[in-house]
């Protein structure tokens, strides 16, 4: 983005926005509920927003039918004259300044932050570029002339927002691009103007050539197979990569009931033929362990338990995302192999690579894949909801603490219409699954490592 200001503490400073053909300033939450059935490309239930319209409860008993019907062409009319692409929406908001930053050089603002949003019934709109206007920049001696002329009082942020798309991670959720924002003082007099240029959307070609390049350093940095690769092909590239490998079906010999394929510390010791018609996952760690039992696997919500007598918990691929190995950063996942006519082949996979700790866990991402390629994911921070003393130590902890790790998450590729393969946000409030081809998400919390996750399909 392109960002742009003027700053005055001065009197007499007049601001302005561009004509736009679709200009809307502090509509109202009727407005709002047809505007984001427009963006959905929805028809609205207009009887159902017409019985709360006020010209209709304000009616009489004897004309309430004739005003319903009013209101319902007044909406429709309304709602064919939204242009979604070319609706510029101005908001009157209060902005409280925090202290003034010399790390920032300004000061924070309260109302852009990554969660800050407007509710709407129940609808929510986020800002997509809270990060352009989260601090209102200023010198030391602007700083100081600012707080002479307005205190610690509250100002008046007049916000304009373009390029309205529904949200991809939020559920009943929205966001604008904010392309302006004019501070005014409580007398009503302007302090300062901001603005921002959204930067063109990638070509698809661009884009495409961005995630193969993310999905290629993804399965160098985790030692597994491109997706669509053969069994029969994998299996040998995996006991390159793994001194551990094992699937989780059994398979019937003349020896009894056995792993129907395992690879232990370099050494194959079971490769029997797979059930056709099932679909199997395999076990990529460095060391043996409680990953596996002798009877089978079982765990979280990412694996069916094959006997509970004999379970272990193999969600995220070991306690605090450590691949069984907290002294090691190093690697583990978890393949599933479909039936396909030439027999079993990788259809989806997940796993653990620790990396060098970072100052923040999206430098990791961008570590991992690329700066290049990073450019292609949507991204965002959240909670994930893993024990966060677990994830400090690397081991299974007694008693732990429940309130979950700071992560950074991020997405690429098309939108997949299945479950995720493995959702590390399935236990996050108010955020949506990353369905997309690839998901990662790099895990805050220990001192000296970041545990990426990813997941392909």
């Amino acid at each position: 983005m392109n960002k742009n200001f003027a700053y005055a503490l001065g009197f007499g400073l007049a601001f302005g926005s561009p004509a736009m053909s679709e200009t809307y300033l502090n509509p109202e939450q009727a407005w709002w509920n047809t505007f984001f059935q427009a963006v959905d490309g929805t028809t609205p239930d207009y009887e159902a927003i017409a019985r709360k319209d006020p010209a209709y409860l304000s009616a009489g008993e004897f004309d309430r039918a004739t005003v319903l019907q009013e209101v319902i062409v007044r909406l429709q009319a309304e709602h064919a004259n939204i242009d979604v692409e070319a609706a510029e929406v101005t908001i009157s908001i209060r902005a409280k300044l925090g202290d003034y930053s010399v790390e920032h050089n300004g000061f924070p603002v309260s109302l852009f932050s990554q969660n800050s949003h407007m509710k709407y019934g129940f609808n929510q709109l986020f800002f997509r570029n809270w990060s352009d206007f989260n601090v209102f920049p200023a010198t030391i001696e602007e700083g100081k002339e600012l707080r002479e002329r307005v205190g610690q009082r509250a100002l008046v942020a007049e916000v304009t927002m373009t390029n309205f798309q529904k949200s991809a991670t939020r559920p009943n959720a929205y966001d604008g691009f904010v392309s302006r924002v004019a501070y005014f003082a409580q007398d009503g007099l302007p302090i300062a103007e901001y603005s921002a240029t959204e930067d063109a959307p990638l070509a698809d070609d661009v884009q495409a050539d961005m995630v193969n390049g993310a999905r290629s350093a993804l399965l160098e940095a985790s030692g597994i197979p491109a997706l669509g690769t053969p069994w029969m092909e994998a299996k040998g590239l995996l006991t390159e990569a793994y001194p551990y490998v094992a699937s989780d079906d059994f398979a019937y010999t003349d020896s009894g009931k056995m792993i129907a394929y395992r690879y232990d510390a370099g050494q194959l010791v079971t490769d029997e033929v797979h059930i056709a018609e099932r679909p199997f996952r395999v076990f990529l760690q460095q060391v043996d362990g409680p990953w596996r039992t002798t009877r089978g696997f079982s765990g979280s919500s990412v694996m069916a338990g094959m006997n509970s007598a004999y379970s272990v918990d193999i969600k995220g691929t070991g306690p605090g995302l450590a691949c069984y190995t907290p002294e090691i950063k190093d690697r583990c996942a978890v393949l599933e192999f479909s039936p396909a006519d030439s027999g079993h082949v990788l259809t989806r996979a997940y796993g653990v690579i620790e990396m060098e700790r970072l100052d923040t866990p999206q430098e990791a991402i961008d570590t991992l894949i690329g700066a290049d390629s990073a450019a292609a994911f949507d991204g965002f921070t959240t909670k994930l909801g893993y024990d966060p003393e677990e994830v400090k130590q690397g081991v299974a902890v007694k008693y732990g603490g429940n309130g979950g790790v700071e992560a950074y998450a991020v997405g690429a590729g098309a939108t997949k219409d299945e479950t995720p393969f493995y959702d590390p946000l399935e236990n996050t409030r108010g955020v949506n699954a990353i369905n997309r081809e690839i998901a990662i998400f790099a895990v805050d919390g220990s001192a000296t490592r970041v545990p990426v996750i990813f997941v392909l399909q």
